[in-house]
């Protein structure tokens, strides 16, 4: 019985190590958290305003002469790859709960849906890329992630994507993430990044002047807006997986302090029964003794 109560007393010290490392952790993802959410927010207004302008140019520019928003036959005539590339947007870490199985489950979700020997992957985050490597999928380029990201960040993904359509290699390019919603909903997304599908309803707005003109324009501003909207998947993502730490953690540190009481409990019980057995033992040698 002894030994038995030592072993719970271990248990207890290893439960509550582990609790204060949760802990911890938990402190630390909701200083990023509140970080990546600001980023977040902060640019969903300029990616709102920035995709409505450019509805508003596609309303009035020659729209089958882009290429980037009207997949044409290339120079030989021929129509581009039936194949497809798609953005998947991960976390390097793990201990998220479930926001890496989430945003993987989507992408295999539109994979079975097209066929998964049609597509190319660029992944961003290491969960993304070990995930499609156990698919045994095609992965073109691999990037990190970070907490802080900047247009250089933005710019290789862009620009492999945009070259590699230019090229004819894929007929669209998809764009796999999670939307932030809140800290404790996190939803996973896909968007067709290329070709840009604009939502032209009506009449164009007359009251907007473009110079030189709307073709220049919308030839500088679609590109931009492409990397504008890779970079705000990233920045959700990240609001996301840190919100999703955040959670995670908490839950875990609630069960290690759930998990010390019962063991605490256990290790009373123990000694308590140690202590009846010890008395039981004096007693009968007592009695013995005096008989």
């Amino acid at each position: 019985m002894a030994g038995n109560s030592r072993e719970i007393k271990r248990r207890i010290k290893s439960v509550r190590n582990i609790g204060q490392i949760t802990k911890a952790m938990e402190l630390v993802s909701a200083a990023k958290m509140r970080r990546a959410q600001q980023a977040a927010l902060a640019s969903r207004p300029y990616a709102v305003l920035s995709s409505d302008l450019l509805n508003n140019l596609a309303a009035k520019a020659n729209l089958s002469k882009h290429p980037l928003i009207n997949r044409v036959m290339n120079e030989d005539g021929r129509k581009a790859s039936d194949k497809f590339l798609a953005i998947l947007i991960t976390s390097d870490r793990g201990l998220a709960g479930a926001f890496n199985s989430n945003v993987v489950s989507k992408a295999l979700s539109l994979l079975s849906k097209e066929g998964s020997e049609k597509f190319d992957f660029i992944t961003v985050g290491k969960k993304g890329s070990d995930a499609i490597r156990r698919m045994q999928g095609n992965i073109v380029a691999a990037f990190p992630t970070k907490d802080k990201l900047t247009k250089s960040d933005i710019g290789p993904v862009t620009q492999i994507a945009i070259e590699d359509y230019l090229k004819y290699k894929y007929d669209k390019v998809f764009l796999i993430y999670t939307d932030f919603v809140s800290t404790l909903t996190q939803k996973p997304n896909i968007i067709q990044l290329l070709p840009f599908e604009p939502k032209v309803e009506g009449k164009a707005t007359e009251d907007l002047l473009f110079e030189p003109n709307v073709d220049e324009v919308l030839e500088s501003l679609i590109v931009k807006t492409v990397e504008f909207t890779v970079f705000q998947a990233m920045v959700e993502a990240a609001a996301s997986e840190h919100s999703a730490r955040m959670v995670a953690m908490r839950n875990a540190n609630e069960a290690t302090g759930e998990l010390i009481d019962d063991l605490s409990l256990s290790y009373n019980q123990a000694r308590q029964a140690g202590i009846t057995r010890e008395l039981s033992e004096i007693s009968a040698a007592k009695l013995a003794m005096e008989g």
